[in-house]
């Protein structure tokens, strides 16, 4: 197999270990993907991250050959993940695993490194077949000793081994997780499997990971929901969710991610609050509240990501797909603290299904108020410069004019002081101009 450009750093870190009597071989999703491209499938993403697996060589000899590249950060005692970045690529470069439950929850699994356990107990420890094939960078050679490519081309996630599969809770919720990003079916076996973690002992966070991968990363989101409602997997980190109307639920995700991909490609954060809005579209505030503990959802790369789904599940929705232009231009003040009117209008288009509110969106793009409302016309120095002084009173007419502008789209700002004065009566006369001492 021929390594893209981006996967470089790989040949550099294999040259350095066959050197010293050691195999570094490319491990991980980085080798499915490259697999999955082979035959058709989407190309991997650049750059991607990679995962390293080096046999042969001890902890100290790779770390020595590891700092001659650059700065290295070590993860971890026992298992020892190094960290480094080549060419702009993420690096993470480990010995061999062996894996032991020691305890409940995802991090309950003891982990140690082992450079002679040999690659085929190497890859027995991972999940699925498709995520345990190695690849030798140097000579472009698999090595497959679980027929992961197979299930690839059969389209089939199925467990390296059934007998060491529950060790980490997490897998319940990557097999619906792949199922939804690649529309692979599952095996029989990983039912029962799934059904059997416990996945009360999870993390918010790491419960979370696995979720916004399965929407952001779905072309249809609702494949994985599906395969993950029959595991009963939803039932237990998300009760909220609707059971009874299920299907409502999971073609307004796939609606959200339609919209998504076409509207919010390079904007994670808004495509993630889409997608949970349309996830909990059918639930009560406080239960949004809950589901959104549940995945520990706060702010994401400075966005207000729990504000904003449930401002879109709790107003957005409520939108009428008939709304004049004074209600736009209302609305996108509301908005734009959470998310924008962009975002909202295409979560009711979500929500409801109506199409009418992409013309709203058109609409709105038009008038300029897509991301945020066009700017007061009267500030509080123009009713200053009218005698009137600092007061609740000019709060109060401040809001009545800022609310006029939006109703109507006033755009001559002495028009709409003009109207604010007669709204109020007379409010004093214009100050006289302050000497400036250029008189004599």
């Amino acid at each position: 197999m021929r390594l893209p450009e981006a996967f470089a750093p790989a040949v550099q870190i294999a040259l350095l270990c066959r050197e010293a009597g050691g195999r570094a071989l490319l491990v991980g999703g980085a080798v499915r993907d490259l697999c999955m491209a082979e035959t058709g499938g989407p190309q991997p993403r650049t750059p991607p991250d990679l995962d390293v697996e080096v046999h042969g060589i001890g902890h100290a000899v790779l770390r020595r050959l590891l700092a001659r590249l650059g700065p290295v950060n070590l993860v971890g005692q026992a298992f020892s993940v190094y960290k480094l970045v080549l060419d702009g690529v993420l690096m993470d470069v480990s010995l061999p695993r062996r894996d032991s439950r020691a305890g409940p929850g995802h991090r309950g699994v003891h982990v140690e490194g082992d450079p002679s356990l040999g690659i085929r107990e190497a890859a027995r420890r991972r999940d699925l077949t498709i995520n345990a094939i190695a690849l030798d960078p140097l000579t472009g050679v698999l090595e497959d000793p679980f027929d992961g490519v197979g299930d690839l081309s059969r389209r089939l996630l199925k467990a390296v081994d059934p007998l060491t599969f529950g060790d980490d809770p997490l897998r319940a919720l990557r097999v619906p997780q792949f199922a939804g990003r690649f529309g692979f079916t599952v095996h029989p076996d990983l039912n029962p499997l799934c059904r059997a973690m416990p996945l009360e002992e999870l993390p918010a966070e790491r419960v979370r990971g696995e979720v916004r991968k399965l929407l952001l990363r779905s072309p249809r989101p609702s494949v994985g929901l599906d395969v993950g409602a029959r595991m009963g997997v939803w039932s237990r980190i998300l009760p909220a969710l609707p059971s009874s109307d299920w299907d409502r639920c999971t073609a307004t995700v796939d609606r959200a991610a339609h919209l998504k991909d076409e509207r919010y490609p390079e904007d994670e954060p808004r495509a993630e609050a889409l997608l949970l809005a349309g996830l909990f579209a059918e639930l009560s505030g406080p239960e949004v509240q809950d589901s959104l503990d549940r995945l520990a959802v706060y702010r994401q790369d400075g966005f207000p990501l729990r504000q904003a789904v449930l401002a879109l599940v709790t107003q957005a929705a409520r939108l009428p797909p008939d709304a004049n232009d004074g209600a736009l231009r209302l609305a996108s003040r509301t908005a734009r603290p959470v998310g924008g009117l962009h975002l909202w209008l295409s979560a009711a288009q979500a929500i409801t299904g109506n199409p009418a509110f992409a013309d709203l969106l058109a609409r709105a793009v038009v008038l300029g108020v897509q991301d945020a409302p066009p700017p007061p016309l009267i500030r509080g120095r123009d009713l200053r410069a009218r005698g009137m002084p600092a007061s609740p009173e000019m709060g109060h007419l401040l809001e009545a004019a800022r609310q006029r502008q939006l109703e109507t789209g006033e755009t001559d700002a002495e028009a709409l002081l003009t109207w604010a004065i007669a709204a109020t009566g007379s409010i004093g006369t214009p100050r006289p101009a302050q000497d400036d001492g250029s008189r004599g």
